[in-house]
């Protein structure tokens, strides 16, 4: 397979060049503008690092995965963690050079970021943002707020709760999932519940707050404004993991507006921001309790969730971009790409099935496309297209097998014959189960000309394919 991505190592570094040129032009430029005392010095021109091309030892090549053995893939999966989540664009990665340029104080960065966020998500009066390590961080830092406050003797001993007055946190039974793993880690402990009723009787002293899981808002029968309405009643918290639930963009500030106390989201998916990234919009003193718990504060849970300086200004760059993004203009770009692929397979009888799309779907909004093979014409079915596409050279197209929760031990209680982890399908492999003459993935984290590759990767199988 030819890949053919219009540049070479020697053009990169040129450009790069050039790009230094411009930059250190418009520093000297700016050099007279910014005089401090006597000494006439800018901290534009003595800080920060200028961007150099890499002329030896690991990057001197181009190709930093070739040089660690690792093959890099064209994601057609979508904003998993195990793939790198999404990819930033070029104004999020000038953010975080500009945010390497300086030292600051991280608190007090954090404070003004959160300010930031919440005039641009709309928050409500008395709420603030904070930029945290990821949706995950979010909520080990949220709940163990909640659960130590302003208090230095609980702050240092989290997650040892003993003695602390509230730590029960309410989850409906169809809420449970992998990251109820976080609020667990800071010593609360969950009690299941399955009706709003029981969930009404199972608040006591010991209750701090109530989770509730975005995307599996359908699977529960308490619903998030009844879950706050109960909530208030009782005088807890409320915690919202809405993740991977934007777009639509309204939702940043429509859940807040509902009332939770406590709303994260990731920053590393549709976002695109840093992949170890999170955004928590809540009532400022909860906010507040939170970055005392994280990092840079010492002896506290949430230490190892640290956040630096670049990754709160990437992220913020990120968020402003996808807030004030046109996202009819986005559907439509997606809607492009996916008809690159159409148009090329089309002479091999794969027909483009028609575009799935639903905009208030609760998590991982994006249209879904497929296409049908014609049985009648070639030999291959769905699945096999796509271990094609995973297994192409020198860039990968997908990752089948990989299961988006990573990896899994094994079961030593288990039989010896299953004590192997379990490895999810992937869902184009549920698909093509369903109907073997069809395939389907991802557009939405494409990088311009992704889309070219697929599709000429699509003309070699299907030119190479038995024919019925």
């Amino acid at each position: 397979m030819n890949l053919k991505f219009g540049w070479s190592r020697r053009s990169f570094l040129s450009m790069l060049g050039a790009a230094s040129g411009s930059l250190f032009a418009g520093r000297e430029a700016k050099g007279s503008e910014l005089l401090v005392g006597e000494h006439e010095h800018s901290l534009s021109k003595i800080d920060g690092h200028p961007i150099v091309p890499i002329t030896s030892g690991l990057g001197s090549t181009g190709d930093i995965y070739a040089e660690l053995g690792v093959k890099p893939l064209i994601n057609i999966v979508g904003t998993v963690t195990v793939i790198g989540g999404s990819v930033m664009k070029p104004e999020v990665m000038e953010l975080i050079r500009r945010g390497n340029e300086h030292f600051v104080l991280i608190d007090e960065l954090e404070v003004a970021a959160g300010k930031f966020i919440a005039k641009l998500c709309k928050s409500p009066a008395g709420y603030t943002g904070l930029v945290t390590g990821g949706a995950a961080a979010a909520m080990v830092v949220g709940y163990a707020g909640m659960m130590t406050q302003d208090l230095e003797p609980r702050l240092k001993a989290c997650p040892d709760v003993t003695g602390f007055p509230r730590t029960e946190v309410i989850i409906q039974k169809s809420h449970r999932y992998a990251f109820d793993h976080q609020i667990r880690q800071t010593g609360a402990k969950l009690i299941e519940v399955e009706t709003r009723e029981e969930m009404i009787a199972a608040i006591n002293p010991r209750t701090l707050a109530i989770h509730f899981t975005n995307i599996l808002s359908d699977k529960g029968k308490v619903s998030g404004p009844e879950t706050v309405e109960i909530a208030r009643k009782h005088g807890i918290y409320t915690f919202n993991d809405a993740s991977a639930d934007v777009p639509p963009v309204s939702r940043l500030w429509e859940y807040p507006a509902i009332g939770f106390d406590m709303v994260t989201f990731s920053g590393g998916k549709d976002i695109c921001g840093p992949q170890a990234s999170g955004i928590l919009i809540g009532k400022e003193e909860l906010i507040h309790w939170a970055l005392m718990n994280m990092s840079p504060q010492e002896d506290r849970i949430g230490r190892c969730c640290k956040v630096g300086k670049e990754t709160i200004f990437g992220l913020l760059k990120a968020l402003e971009i996808f807030v004030n993004q046109d996202y009819d203009a986005t559907l439509r770009m997606y809607d492009a790409r996916a008809q690159v692929i159409s148009d090329a397979v089309a002479k091999f009888g794969v027909k483009a099935l028609p575009r799935e799309f639903d905009p208030q779907a609760l998590g991982n909004v994006t249209p879904s496309y497929s296409w049908m093979i014609d049985s009648s014409k070639l030999a291959i079915t769905g699945h096999e297209v796509m271990l094609q596409l995973a297994a192409t050279q020198p860039v990968g197209i997908g990752s089948m097998g990989a299961d988006s929760g990573g990896m899994r031990g094994r079961n030593p209680d288990a039989h010896p014959d299953k004590s192997a982890a379990k490895v999810e399908k992937p869902k184009h492999a549920e698909s093509a189960a369903k109907n073997p003459n069809t395939f389907g993935f991802a557009v939405w984290q494409l990088k311009e000309g992704e889309d070219k590759i697929i599709a000429d990767r699509l003309v070699e199988i299907f030119s190479a394919a038995p024919k019925a």
